[in-house]
């Protein structure tokens, strides 16, 4: 036998928790969206797309290439071939 008020209490824990999520991918929206706005307006002085796409997509590389599993390993090997290829 279940009693009804905790069956309330949970049903409110569970709403408050799905809230907090809704409200921090709310804000993570807003960021995306400021973000955009200032990438569209600034241009490449908002954002310094060319060294962090290069550097994007030297790990791609290196991740394809090697079986690295550490993250930091891999970032490193990425930014050692992209001070190389300068």
């Amino acid at each position: 036998m279940t009693d009804p008020y905790f069956e309330q209490i949970e049903k409110e824990k569970k709403l408050s928790q799905e809230i907090v999520r809704l409200r921090e991918e709310v804000k993570n929206l807003q960021a995306e969206v400021k973000y955009e706005r200032e990438l569209r307006i600034k241009g490449t002085e908002y954002h310094p797309t060319d060294y962090h796409s290069r550097l994007r997509r030297m790990i791609e590389v290196v991740t394809n290439e090697k079986k690295l599993t550490d993250l930091f390993e891999i970032v490193d090997e990425a930014q050692t071939r992209l001070k190389i290829e300068k």
